[in-house]
Parts: structure tokens; C-alpha cells; sequence
């Protein structure tokens, strides 16, 4: 049944349909993969935000969320919610940086976190190998961190 003020749609393409747009599949696999990476750390007090936050501390100590912020396509105030998340439960604190800035820090508690959390990552990384098989999960990195290149330059 249509209304009245309906009309009938230009073909478009579905999420569903082999003709989704790209914006769709990244969306749907993401949410895949969040979900296989949730599972893997859930019997730990974090995310994978939240994971991900610690490794990029763990590489970087003493990066900032305004630097992080520039770099990721996350805001900063979502940036500063799991600083604090983290900061509550022991894993990363801040410290002031020569000059301006406060850099982020993992305590020792923060450090074991991260290589934990680094341990499951890999086991899902292993598991989407074991879906795709090993080129195309190999073509599908490489490609995405091309885009990824060229999205920050844009």
C-alpha cells in the first residue's frame, strides 16, 4: 500500500544487493569485525576502543588527544571519553609534556592491557584469515591502508 504523495523510486542500490555502495559494505564488515573483536575482549574491562587506544599509547607514549584527534576520525571529545575510561580503571594517565600539552602514558597495569588486548586483536586478525583465506584478506589490508593514506591526505 502507497500513499498518495509516493512515488515510485529510481532503482537504487541496496545495502543488501551485490550493487551496494562501497560506504555500505564498510559499514556492514565493520560492524562484523567490532563484533568478532567485542568477543575477544570480553571477559577484559575494555573495548575495542579502548584496546585500540592502549596500542596506540603503547607505540606512542606520550601522543595527545589533540594529536589523535587530527589523525583518527574520531572527535576529541570521544577521544578524551575513553582517555577517561582508562585513566578510571588504572591503564593510562596523563602527564604534562615540556611546553605545552599533556601527553598520554600507560601505567605498568596499561602496558600488560595492551599486549593482552594486542594478543586477542591478532587471534580475530587470524580468525578473518581463516574466513578469507590469505590473499584476499592480504589484498583487502593493503588496500584499505592505501585508502586510508589517501583519506588522511584529502
Amino acid at each position: 500500500m502507497t500513499r498518495e504523495d509516493e512515488t515510485t523510486p529510481a532503482a537504487l542500490p541496496t545495502p543488501e544487493g551485490a550493487d551496494a555502495m562501497l560506504s555500505d559494505l564498510l559499514w556492514e564488515v565493520s560492524a562484523h569485525v567490532e563484533l568478532l573483536g567485542e568477543a575477544e575482549l570480553a571477559d577484559l574491562p575494555i573495548s575495542t576502543a579502548s584496546s585500540g587506544m592502549l596500542m596506540t599509547v603503547y607505540a606512542e607514549p606520550g601522543v595527545t588527544v589533540a594529536e589523535l584527534a587530527r589523525r583518527k576520525p574520531k572527535s576529541a571529545q570521544a577521544i578524551s571519553q575513553i582517555v577517561a575510561r582508562l585513566e578510571k580503571l588504572g591503564l593510562l594517565e596523563r602527564r604534562l609534556k615540556q611546553g605545552r600539552g599533556v601527553g598520554l602514558h600507560l601505567t605498568a597495569e596499561g602496558r600488560d592491557m595492551a599486549e593482552v588486548a594486542f594478543q586477542r586483536e591478532r587471534a580475530v586478525d587470524a580468525r578473518l584469515v581463516g574466513i578469507l583465506g590469505e590473499e584476499n584478506h592480504e589484498t583487502l589490508r593493503r588496500l584499505l591502508v592505501e585508502t586510508r593514506g589517501r583519506l588522511r591526505s584529502t
